[in-house]
């Protein structure tokens, strides 16, 4: 609460914070509370005294909600209270995993942390643009804007924000999603930038590659999870976070569905990456000492952020969005320097690399099932949408087919064929 200076009367006597005597004799009391005006006139000055005081309190209040100062409630801790008790006791079963995480992993992660009131159209347009980018399909997009919608509607009805930030904004209509999946070039450009930038991320980036697991499985993975001695890794649990009191609380749950538990063989150089993560981690835990932050019942995770703490995708999301920026600024220089227009390296975030485990099983002829099954898809049609024929696939089966049309050199080999049969 921010009130004037020390009053004082006509006479000079100090009348208290606040309080001042106007020169028709009448007192005035003025405060300032959670941005809001308390302004009132008295003849009396021990009735004004009283009634200030209750003006400011009742404005106090008004300015808390749930325990939280109104100027500095975040949209993610709004979020949370409105499912509890709007949303939840409306679904099935007094709430639904998969709703909330569609809020959390599309809104949450990029405007969850700003303030409630602060929250403009601008920042909503923002969000839905990085998303379209990531891939996310516009009815996705379009879903998650309406659940944001009903949450802000419910936040302006208590009186927390006075604007619907979702109100105009644009969701472009997109048929179909091109999904970013690496080719083998960019594959290797990409492992090659890891490894000569020594990223802390190295290892955990490779065994996604390696295993197509989700980022919340991968951060979910401990060393419990790994059999050495049949060689597969054991995917039992995913990681999840939300907002609680203001706090991000990091947590254990179920796989996204029954299929998604599951157990995946060691493919490659698998065993020799997690050896490499278990001494790096180990070194690191031990040179940092009690600036370690891992927490005690999260102590076997594989891998976590520089400082110990679980990892959350979003800050995934922005080592792999520094990483392009580094990896195209490499191919910018090189270019200058051989004389040549420069590659770009397209956008990559962790979905992208799930994608491209299933392109690259699919290239080397690993049969559907077998995909679907490492995958962790319900049905086929699930493991199909994350396969894609890349350009320079499509073109050497284009030269393996050969005079695809000229069925007249096609009809004279089958004859040569016969003859030398014969013979």
């Amino acid at each position: 609460m921010k009130v004037k200076i020390m009053g004082k009367d006509l006479k000079g006597k100090e009348l208290g914070r606040g309080l001042t005597q106007r020169p028709d004799g009448r007192y005035m009391a003025r405060a300032q509370v959670a941005g809001k005006s308390v302004l009132l006139y008295g003849w009396k000055l021990r009735t004004l005294k009283k009634e200030f005081a209750e003006a400011v309190e009742e404005a106090r209040k008004g300015s808390i909600w749930l325990g939280y100062e109104a100027d500095t409630l975040t949209l993610n801790e709004w979020f949370e209270e409105w499912y509890e008790k709007y949303k939840a006791p409306t679904l099935k079963n007094g709430g639904s995993a998969q709703y909330r995480r569609k809020f959390v992993n599309y809104y949450g992660v990029r405007i969850g942390s700003k303030n409630l009131k602060d929250i403009r159209q601008l920042h909503v347009q923002t969000a839905i643009a990085d998303m379209l980018e990531a891939g996310r399909s516009s009815k996705s997009v379009r879903e998650a804007t309406g659940i944001l919608q009903n949450c802000i509607e419910a936040a302006m009805a208590n009186g927390l924000t006075s604007i619907n930030p979702t109100v105009g904004v644009v969701i472009p209509k997109c048929d179909k999603v091109e999904r970013r999946v690496l080719t083998v070039e960019e594959q290797e450009i990409f492992i090659e930038h890891l490894e000569r930038t020594k990223s802390w991320y190295e290892e955990m980036y490779k065994l996604m590659l390696l295993t197509g697991m989700r980022i919340g499985e991968v951060g979910g993975l401990q060393w419990r999870d790994i059999d050495f001695t049949n060689r597969f890794i054991s995917i039992k649990r995913s990681l999840s976070y939300q907002y609680e009191d203001g706090v991000k609380t990091m947590f254990f749950t179920s796989p996204k569905t029954e299929n998604s538990v599951r157990k995946i063989p060691f493919f490659g150089e698998t065993k020799d990456i997690l050896m490499r993560q278990f001494e790096k981690q180990k070194a690191k835990r031990a040179g940092m000492g009690k600036k370690w932050k891992q927490p005690k019942d999260m102590d076997d995770l594989i891998f976590t952020t520089s400082l110990g703490t679980p990892i959350g995708r979003y800050t995934i999301e922005n080592d792999m969005r520094n990483i392009t920026k580094q990896i195209n600024e490499t191919l910018r220089i090189e270019a200058e320097y051989s004389g040549t227009i420069p590659k770009k390296f397209e956008r990559v975030h962790p979905h992208a690399l799930r994608h491209t485990f299933a392109t690259r099983c699919f290239e080397k002829g690993m049969t559907p099932r077998t995909v679907q099954e490492i995958m962790g898809h319900s049905n086929y049609n699930t493991t199909v949408s994350y396969t894609h024929v890349l350009d320079d696939i499509k073109l050497k089966e284009a030269e393996r087919l050969g005079d695809f049309l000229d069925n007249t050199k096609a009809a004279q080999r089958v004859v040569q064929d016969e003859l030398l049969g014969i013979m």
